[in-house]
């Protein structure tokens, strides 16, 4: 099998929605308890400020703290970033510490944009060995996102770029350093669109944009995969309502025979194979994914199962594919049966495809794929069944049943149980190879 031989034992989450874990001291009963420095730089900016200050914190990303202890200048030592508000000014605020003489002293402050942190992430760009704070704030509604990139030098804050977003991050897109990697927001005054921010050398911004040209109300979420030369693509998962999403797949690539900044260009290679993102529209919640770990995401698109192309839509199941995009050419890589509500992906044996279908079967709560014969639809020979106990005793009934476990988690246990009497049986071992779990 095709699979198989790519991946022996492939373990993975399904789930990447985007969504992270979020946390807002406004809406705890009590605020975290500091370290003993962090204890230190908050008395600082109390000596700075006054004591009527209450702290923020960033909802997402790898900085969860409101007191963020980097080096921000490529200068001996760390300093801190702090983020509040002062109870008698309205208006989120940034400060930046220094330890002087073995004390935490506050050195300037600035306004900040927004009400509230959305993420924090603190990265050198392009070509430029510069530090850059880059923050990402929203409205108290989040109706409303800005991002501001931030550098610190002598003592001093500058901002030198600032932007409204939808999505923001920063990932190697081909230069020296990383990129920071821009989706607009989604509006009706402008159409959505990425842009790629490279900071050159001289400290400039070079911007590289493309404007997409369907009307996406939102982004699900921004990954990232290899190209056969090495380059780096974007997969840019958007919703166009409230229960479709499609792909875009775009690259930085060099416009002539030359990689400066200058000219280089965000490209659409989905374009360039012929294909467009409507063609990879799905409903919500199947998002691009690597689930074979070549470091190239696939692109979920589903059909009709063998048999179900004549039922009402509210009987069908459907069948999931993996898109995959290699050499300008986009193609089927896996067929599957897809459960995003029991937390599992089947890939289909290849001698399964286009001979096999699935049946819900409700007297016994469990999923069988059954062989599919056109002229006997109603005596299709069973192939595999799963099943998912949630407690011991109905766990070991169907052990003894002749079921083998394949997976826990949590309270759930997967089973499974193959009929090996028929020529597109496969065995216990392969279907074990078959299957990913989400943690």
């Amino acid at each position: 099998m095709k699979f198989l031989k790519k991946l022996l034992c492939p373990l993975f989450s399904l789930m990447l929605t985007g969504c992270s874990v979020s946390i807002n001291v406004d809406t705890m009963l009590t605020p975290p308890k500091l370290s003993g420095e962090q204890e230190q730089i908050y008395q600082a900016l109390q000596e700075a400020e006054g004591s009527d200050i209450r702290l923020k914190y960033p909802r997402s990303g790898s900085y969860l703290s409101a007191f963020i202890i980097a080096d921000i200048d490529n200068e001996a030592g760390e300093e801190a970033i702090v983020f509040y508000e002062k109870n008698s000014v309205s208006g989120l605020r940034i400060n930046i510490l220094d330890k002087i003489d073995g004390r935490w002293q506050s050195i300037c402050n600035r306004n900040a944009e927004g009400s509230e942190i959305e993420k924090v992430m603190i990265s050198q760009l392009g070509s430029s060995d510069r530090m850059n704070i880059i923050v990402g704030y929203s409205t108290a509604n989040q109706s409303e996102k800005y991002l501001s990139v931030y550098t610190y030098q002598d003592n001093y804050l500058e901002q030198p770029l600032t932007h409204s977003y939808a999505l923001f991050d920063v990932a190697d897109t081909g230069g020296i350093h990383p990129d920071l990697i821009l989706l607009g927001a989604v509006s009706t005054a402008e159409p959505a669109y990425a842009a790629v921010y490279r900071l050159a050398e001289d400290d400039r911004y070079y911007e590289y944009k493309f404007q997409f040209s369907d009307n996406y109300t939102d982004y699900q979420q921004l990954i990232y995969g290899k190209l056969s030369d090495d380059r780096i693509a974007l997969y840019v998962d958007a919703a166009t309502g409230t229960a479709n999403l499609q792909t875009e797949i775009l690259c930085l690539e060099a416009s002539s025979d030359s990689d400066t900044e200058s000219e280089l260009r965000l490209v659409n290679l989905l374009q360039r194979c012929g294909k467009s993102a409507e063609q990879t529209i799905r409903r919500a919640g199947l998002v691009s994914m690597d689930i074979d770990n070549d470091n190239i995401p696939e692109i979920p698109v589903q059909q009709v199962f063998t048999g179900y192309e004549s039922a009402p839509e509210s009987e069908q199941i459907r069948q999931t594919n993996w898109l995959r995009m290699q050499e300008n050419q986009i193609f089927t890589e896996y067929e599957s049966y897809y459960n995003i509500n029991d937390g599992y992906l089947f890939i289909l044996p290849e001698q399964w495809q286009n001979h096999v279908t699935v049946m819900n079967n409700m007297t016994e709560n469990e999923i069988q794929f059954c062989a599919y014969h056109a002229d006997e639809p109603e005596n299709l020979p069973v192939l595999l069944k799963i099943y998912i106990a949630y407690d011991d005793a109905d766990r070991n009934d169907h052990l003894h049943a002749g079921y083998q476990l394949l997976h826990t988690k949590g309270t759930a246990s997967y089973l499974v149980k193959t009929e090996p009497d028929d020529p597109l049986s496969v065995s216990t071992g392969e279907i074990l190879l078959c299957f990913q779990f989400s943690d």
